[in-house]
């Protein structure tokens, strides 16, 4: 701790905020390598402007958008295979995020070739943010204690490895410009309010605007603002709370036009709106915030939580709760005394709720962890700097002897380690779609054809595909339709020359209330289960497609013959419009090798389609190889 303290101190020698700025670069300085991966492909087609399939626009103001929840243009996704056949024709994920769309225009129509320019400007974004944060810091922390505090929380965000994602991935600076303009926001409001700095009444809520206008986070604002009024303006409560009139004003008019504009989330199990699904947002938060301030606080990340079976995951949260319970008995005696620390940990919590909205990802723990250094840093502080009294229990004082090195490891030493590391990862995830990409057929004969892919790993990293194509100008089949969901095992059954009866061996769309156990001898871990996650974002499963629906495609008819004992999709019958030996139809079937031809059954004849490893290291091991039986 006093190595932490006098670093910190001599970082208020060295022109302050410099040395966090220049820390949190320096981690993040290999995305500047990270060039264009999944999201970024479909951000740079739409802002570009190119038409990609009759009746779909591209707009360069809606970077973001893949479906716009109307049944004819989703209809139509379905029909090229863009989106799959059993997605929700009502379903719209359409985000509101101007200011963040101008920036990607920069990148994509000044300098489309030079990725590394667009990296360059993520990471200018993030050095503002480090900056902001630790003058905010300065002068929230500065009020009552020593300085180095604040720079001991400036370190401690800007060296935070879950910003490395934020940072490392273009289709995600949204995030940092959110909260560059959060912060900056509550600079203005606090200036006003301490200092009677006249200006900052207008900035304040100006700068939330711009937060609001760069991702729906912005909102996080808002809960820091709320957390100011309570603990840390001066004067009766009411006076506090009127000072935040215009503040809510913006939040309110923003929120109208969201609304009346048609932005949002709807029909999805991915994005849940919590005043149109009230009670399945709290089954998700109840389920979500937990793992999320875990892995702000400790270990491990939250990612990993979308990798576990139902148990594993239960075990996970179980975690939570117990570590998230004994740094609460070491936090209190802080929280007691000191309004401050009551601030910090009231915006950590609050913004833990809107990013329950949506699945666990340490990306969105960008708003979080501004509260959560702050904290950290005071009550590191405080016991190096004697400020606190010792705990006259034997079990407490062992606890801060414990937690003490565990939040200095976690947040210092891990940190150093896995933020550049983490910064390339949607890099390493882009190279390891490209050599995926590279086993699909790429002969002109495929422009004309429909690629039927038997058992696809995700329909996302089918939408990556088309979009790596199109940026690189291979050649794209004239249509696609993938018949079992993602990576889920299944079996076919031919009845005649046209059609085939796909039964997946647990259903179409995991079940309500997923994680949910797998059948016996599922593995705990599996990148199956996040790949299976991935399918609520284009439908409820508390909405399933029913018996008898049918959907009507220029390459098949598909019928739902059978569900669930819970009514899920559990077979479904293609009508092909010709033999399914036609030349017009290119069948495939994904393997831990990559994409390889498939030969449909014969007539009468059932195939169990080849289950995908559960291993995840088996697929990033084997990818682009040949198959043992092709040597």
């Amino acid at each position: 701790m006093n190595h932490l303290k006098r670093f910190s101190e001599w970082m208020l020698r060295q022109r302050f905020p410099l040395v966090p700025v220049l820390a949190g670069l320096l981690l993040a300085l290999p995305g500047l390598w990270g060039g264009l991966n999944t999201d970024d492909l479909m951000m740079r087609a739409l802002t570009v402007g190119r038409r990609p399939l009759p009746g779909i626009e591209d707009t360069p103001w809606q970077p973001n958008t893949i479906l716009v929840g109307d049944a004819d243009y989703n209809h139509t996704l379905m029909d090229y295979g863009w989106i799959p056949w059993w997605a929700d024709p009502e379903c719209r994920i359409i985000f509101l995020r101007p200011l963040t769309a101008v920036t990607h225009m920069l990148d994509y129509l000044v300098w489309p070739d030079q990725p590394w320019l667009m990296h360059l400007q993520s990471l200018l974004w993030y050095a503002l943010l480090i900056a902001a944060a630790a003058m905010l810091y300065r002068r929230v922390l500065g009020h009552a204690m020593p300085a180095w505090f604040a720079a001991l929380a400036a370190l401690l965000f800007a060296i935070d490895y879950r910003h490395a994602m934020p940072v490392g991935w273009i289709a995600n600076r949204c995030t940092l410009s959110a909260a560059l303009f959060t912060c900056l926001s509550l600079l203005a409001y606090d200036r006003w309010r301490q200092d009677g700095w006249k200006p900052g009444a207008a900035l304040a809520p100006l700068a939330l605007a711009a937060s609001l206008l760069s991702k729906e986070s912005g909102l996080c604002a808002l809960a820091y603002l709320l957390a100011y009024a309570v603990f840390l303006d001066r004067g009766p409560l009411w006076r506090r709370l009127a000072a935040m009139v215009p503040c809510l004003l913006v939040g309110v008019a923003w929120a109208a036009c969201y609304k009346m504009f048609g932005y949002g989330a709807f029909a999805s199990g991915g994005y849940i709106e919590p005043l149109h699904d009230p009670v399945l947002f709290a089954e998700q938060f109840a389920r979500n915030a937990p793992i999320l301030l875990l892995s702000q606080l400790g270990v491990p990340s939250s990612d990993t939580s979308l990798f576990l079976s139902a148990s594993a995951f239960w075990w996970h949260w179980g975690w939570a709760i117990v570590y998230l319970a004994l740094l609460s008995v070491l936090l209190a005696p802080l929280l007691a005394r000191d309004r401050v620390a009551r601030f910090w940990a009231a915006g950590m919590v609050l913004c833990v709720v809107p990013v329950c909205a949506t699945v666990t990802n340490d990306r969105l723990l960008m708003f979080v962890s501004l509260g959560a250094m702050g904290l950290l840093a005071q009550w590191l502080g405080a016991w190096t700097h004697r400020t606190l009294p010792v705990p006259r229990s034997a079990v407490r004082r062992g606890l801060v002897r414990v937690f003490a090195p565990v939040l200095i490891g976690v947040h210092v030493v891990v940190a150093i380690i896995l933020f550049p590391v983490s910064t390339m990862y949607m890099q390493k995830s882009g190279t390891y779609f490209n050599e995926y990409f590279a086993t699909f057929p790429q002969d002109a004969q495929i422009e004309e054809q429909t690629v039927v892919v038997v058992n696809a790993i995700s329909w996302y990293s089918h939408l990556f595909l088309i979009q790596s194509r199109r940026y690189t100008g291979k050649p794209l089949p004239e249509r696609s339709l993938s018949l079992l969901p993602s990576a889920a095992p299944g079996t076919l059954t031919r009845t005649d020359a046209r059609t085939l009866v796909v039964r997946p061996t647990l259903g179409y769309l995991p079940p309500a209330g997923f994680p949910r156990d797998h059948g016996q001898g599922a593995p705990p871990f599996s990148f199956g289960y996040m790949l299976q996650r991935l399918d609520l974002i284009l439908r409820r499963p508390d909405h399933p497609m029913q018996l008898g629906e049918t959907v009507e495609l220029t390459t098949a008819t598909i019928e739902i013959t059978n569900v669930t004992a819970d009514g899920r999709p559990a077979e479904a019958t293609f009508r092909f419009r010709v033999p399914l030996e036609d030349a017009s139809l290119r069948w495939l079937h994904v393997t831990e090798y990559g994409y390889r031809p498939f030969t449909p059954p014969a007539v009468g004849e059932t195939v169990r389609v080849w289950d995908a490893p559960e291993d995840a290291v088996a697929w990033l091991r084997n990818v682009g190889k040949t198959p043992p039986a092709e040597n």
